[in-house]
């Protein structure tokens, strides 16, 4: 275990590293000036030439890129040039909305799709699992954006049930907070339900086609037994590892869902730093989702071998 985690660390430090400059010097492509779009209308030239100076837009890029590597090994992920907040600060407000829709699209997901896979796996061929791969289609198939509009027409226009968009924090209003949540919730967690049906259903069909399904059927082992108490238990290895893999990229691939609900997390953060010029947010943003996904995919390989045995020695 612990070669494991030396392993991992190993490759994670300098992936970061590399990511980090990937997003450092892409960004230095965009067309257009950060310095005039922070200058307002009048465009100043004092003003223009004062931006470039105090955000170091006139230093060479690998200069650039130094100085701001060098801060955030201290910690310092810098200011904001739209809030003048400091970066840092905002990542840990937008942080917990993201991951709490995260969380709850991730239960929403293994609500719909374990028990969807499973079923489907068992009547191989049958109507149920016909319905099961056209729920899986459309789930992979239908866009966020266009599911969240519908949502929001059916529930909150029509109906009125939930409302459009916002957030509440669950501090000042838990129950406000769930309804806020809900359709954000079911866009990001029926995609991610699609996924996991899939491979619950693949997964299931090969475990019951293994020699010990046949040899405890034989012993007279009761149907339902043999399906939780020795298929499942094998077949949801790789969905455990699929499912950790999955909530990392629910973490950064919120950003048009969390736009058509007005929440306040990550995704909409990053958006409003590319439209604003505001490298600093967004090179934060996406080195953040970086350590996240490396962490999602430490916990997978983590769970992986706790799940499995064999692979313990």
């Amino acid at each position: 275990m612990t070669a494991l985690l030396l392993r991992r660390l190993g490759v994670a430090l300098p992936t970061l590293l590399l990511v980090s400059m990937m997003v450092f010097g892409l960004q230095k492509l965009l067309p257009g000036d950060p310095a005039l779009a922070l200058a307002g209308e009048e465009r100043n030239p004092e003003v223009i030439e004062y931006l470039r100076e105090k955000y170091r837009f006139n230093d060479p890029v690998p200069v650039q890129y130094a100085a701001w590597l060098g801060g955030l090994l201290q910690g310092d992920f810098g200011n904001s040039v739209r809030t003048r907040l400091p970066i840092g600060t905002m990542l840990a407000e937008k942080l917990p909305v993201t991951i709490e829709l995260a969380v709850l699209s991730m239960l929403i997901a293994l609500l719909l799709g374990l028990p969807i896979g499973i079923i489907a796996a068992l009547r191989r061929g049958s109507a149920l699992d016909y319905g099961a791969s056209l729920f899986g289609l459309a789930g992979l198939s239908i866009p966020n954006f266009w599911l969240g509009i519908m949502l929001i027409l059916l529930f909150s226009v029509h109906l009125g049930w939930l409302p459009a968009g916002g957030y509440v924090p669950p501090s000042e209003d838990l129950w406000g907070n769930l309804k806020a949540m809900l359709m954000p919730a079911l866009v990001l967690g029926t995609g991610t339900a699609a996924i996991i049906m899939r491979h619950t259903r693949s997964a299931m069909i090969q475990a019951m086609k293994q020699d010990y399904i046949r040899t405890a059927r034989a012993k007279g082992v009761k149907e339902r037994k043999l399906v939780l108490r020795h298929a499942l238990p094998n077949a949801l290895i790789p969905v455990v590892t699929l499912g950790t893999l999955q909530f990392g990229e629910l973490l950064a691939g919120a950003v048009l869902t969390e736009q058509v609900f007005s929440i306040p997390g990550f995704g909409k953060m990053i958006v409003d730093g590319v439209f604003s010029r505001d490298y600093a947010v967004v090179q934060a943003v996406v080195l953040c989702t970086a350590a996240v996904f490396l962490l999602m995919s430490f916990l997978a390989d983590l769970a992986y071998v706790l799940l499995n045995p064999r692979l313990r020695t």
